[in-house]
């Protein structure tokens, strides 16, 4: 029987990295952001009627296995429910951090802005990839969206390691270049999401 949960080595190899790098705050800014963003994911597969078959955690990312019919809208729009979330927290942490003036939740909306944005770009495995990809094989067919999706994920990833690699150039830092190096890693053998089900 298939584990409900499962959490790869790399998973936690990059946990005890972070634990060790960072401080409660900074990672309470980072970890809300990240549930937030899958409460968003789970709330709509519940709202779709489709079953959560398992939870994962690796290199990737935090991972939702599900199950169940669904039409194309449903998926990208449980695709894009997590993005909407993370936007929707960013305002409302901005908001009370200012009032407040608790830099933990400022910083925490600046987090959840950054994501549900990195989130949207039309890149697989993100969730804005996983949209287009429901949408060109909608519009195309399955083959020609696979091919469509697989290309446009490759030159906008391709893009933003040149986009990073000059900003760490010229000082500007190494995230950007890590996030796209990640992306190219990431990218899937099938970009016909529909029939994978599964969630970032």
């Amino acid at each position: 029987m298939k584990q409900r949960f499962a959490i790869s080595t790399g998973a936690i190899l990059l946990g005890a990295f972070l634990y060790a790098v960072a401080d409660l705050s900074e990672l309470a800014s980072v970890l809300t952001p990240a549930i937030v963003h899958e409460l968003g994911h789970i709330v709509a597969l519940r709202l779709y009627g489709l079953r959560i078959r398992r939870f994962s955690a690796d290199l990737r990312g935090f991972c939702i296995e599900y199950g169940g019919f669904c039409t194309p809208l449903g998926h990208a729009v449980s695709a894009l429910s997590g993005p909407a979330a993370g936007l929707a927290y960013a305002f409302a942490a901005s908001y009370f951090g200012k009032q407040s003036g608790n830099e933990v939740l400022t910083l925490s909306a600046g987090v959840s802005l950054l994501l549900s944005v990195f989130n949207l770009l039309p890149i697989l495995p993100l969730d804005g990839g996983r949209v287009f990809s429901i949408a060109a094989c909608e519009l195309l067919g399955g083959r020609r969206g696979d091919r469509l999706t697989k290309a446009v994920s490759l030159v906008l990833a391709t893009a933003l390691l040149m986009g990073g690699t000059w900003l760490m150039w010229q000082g500007e830092g190494t995230a950007l270049t890590l996030a796209a190096l990640w992306l190219l890693i990431a990218q899937p053998e099938n970009a016909v999401l529909v029939k994978r089900n599964e969630l970032i």
